[in-house]
């Protein structure tokens, strides 16, 4: 049995997955609770925007511009463009939808851009129809009823929003092949500029930065996977010019190194189906 330091969703949680139409910008929407918990880890950024909402006691993220605390109102947070170190304690009662990299401008029209300003609560998002939600999520009296209103409620909301080929050509697989990027917008008529505004408007980073977060989040899996493979043969797999080039890009985005990550899986402190998150205590 897992000890209750070690709880964190949706890793021991309720889990749905949406077979509708939401598929296009949801991965799954989870549910968890536990009487207490006392948890503290880090999370190198990985390609989701997230959506919490904290029916519990303490829950709080502190990101590399602020710290964030999740109520009731619940919070939508863009892809992060580094490290966050979570805190909870107490009673743990959490809902929350893992969407794809574009998922909110996928499902609503919302800019990333807007979110990387400032992470959003569901009423800044839908209005006052938020409310009415957030009080039937509190009294549903199931996992599966909370998150059947949750999913009933987005499709109700939802307003889609085409992604661009040259926005979905970027998902995967990852390179730092010379002129990849710009190849992908080589037949598409538009400019360098006009290209960058829209990644960042539906992904909120620039292709490049967007990028190398996906081929950090790719070392990330295979160290965990594989922790006695030599880094550089990680580095030069994935594309990186040699060792000194990955290690700034992973540090970038992770704030630790490759081989601080490694040491961390050897000492198993990451979670084996989340290897993102290490736990610090």
């Amino acid at each position: 049995m897992r000890s209750t330091n070690r709880i964190f969703a949706p890793m021991d949680a309720y889990i749905h997955t949406p077979r509708n139409e939401l598929i296009e910008a949801i991965d799954y929407l989870w549910y968890h609770e536990a009487p207490a918990i006392k948890l503290h880890c880090y999370t190198i950024p990985f390609l989701h925007q997230e959506l919490i909402i904290n029916f519990g006691d303490h829950f709080a993220v502190t990101g590399p511009q602020q710290q964030l605390r999740y109520d009731q109102q619940g919070m939508a947070s863009a892809v992060l463009p580094g490290p966050i170190t979570t805190h909870a304690q107490g009673k743990y009662k959490a809902l929350g939808i893992m969407l794809k990299p574009f998922g909110l401008y996928r499902l609503c029209g919302l800019s990333a851009a807007t979110l990387q300003e400032r992470p959003l609560s569901l009423p800044d998002i839908w209005g006052a129809s938020a409310l009415t939600l957030l009080q039937e999520l509190d009294t549903a009296l199931t996992p599966a009823d909370k998150l059947l209103i949750m999913e009933k409620f987005l499709l109700k909301k939802a307003r889609p929003q085409s992604i661009p080929e040259e926005v979905m050509a970027l998902q995967t697989p990852f390179t730092l092949q010379k002129g990849h990027i710009k190849s992908n917008i080589s037949d598409k008529l538009i400019s360098s500029k006009k290209y960058i505004h829209t990644c960042n408007t539906i992904l909120g980073m620039a292709p490049k930065k967007y990028t190398h977060l996906g081929l950090v989040n790719t070392a990330v899996a295979q160290i965990a996977a594989y922790p006695n493979r030599p880094l550089t043969d990680i580095a030069y797999d994935n594309g990186f010019y040699d060792q000194a080039h990955f290690i700034r890009v992973f540090k970038t985005f992770a704030g630790i190194t490759p081989s601080a990550f490694r040491k961390a899986v050897k000492q198993q402190q990451v979670h084996d189906k989340m290897p993102n998150t290490i736990f610090l205590s």
